[in-house]
């Protein structure tokens, strides 16, 4: 629910980034803002906080994802997330292709981890609430992602600009 909430965040101070900045409100650069508040917040922030729960309370954290405590993949996967939130904090000063390198990777980690979540409730009978509670949030901000890029590309194009070009004003 929390990833839910800071995406909506994320939206809605891209919305009002969107409307009070002087800059023309072009296809590209709505899809910039957008895609630039939902890689820092969602990817980069979410990430980070993924981290400490993961780092420092990971007993709890394992607890509710169902999983055995103790267990050093807490550590690999808050490293993961710190990695991963450092990433989407960057996406701030490093623009373009980093942008699809960051939502690559992202995704592919977000869409691994629901078909394991899912494989844990549907094989296990696991519904721990941070395991079934993952699901949805795993989905969404890859999802989101992918077609914010796909739009991007797309306002390049009718405008004429190479897609890699299109972050440089955000």
């Amino acid at each position: 629910m929390t990833t839910i909430i800071v995406i909506l965040a994320a939206l809605g101070v891209a919305t009002v980034h969107l409307f009070v900045s002087k800059e023309p409100r072009t296809g590209r650069r709505t899809a910039d803002l957008y895609l630039l508040y939902v890689l820092v917040v969602g990817v980069g922030l979410g990430g980070l906080f993924g981290a400490m729960g993961h780092l420092f309370a990971a007993d709890q954290v394992a607890k509710e994802l169902g999983w055995a405590t103790g267990s050093p993949f807490q550590t690999e996967v808050g490293l993961f997330d710190l990695a991963f939130g450092v990433l989407g904090v960057c996406c701030i000063w490093f623009r373009n292709e980093s942008w699809y390198a960051v939502t690559l990777g992202w995704t592919i980690f977000a869409v691994g981890a629901a078909a394991v979540h899912v494989h844990e409730m549907l094989g296990s009978g696991n519904n721990g609430s941070l395991n079934a509670g993952s699901v949805l949030p795993d989905l969404v901000v890859p999802a989101l992602l992918v077609v914010l890029l796909v739009v991007r590309a797309r306002a390049a194009e009718r405008t004429g600009a190479a897609p890699a070009q299109a972050g440089t004003g955000a």
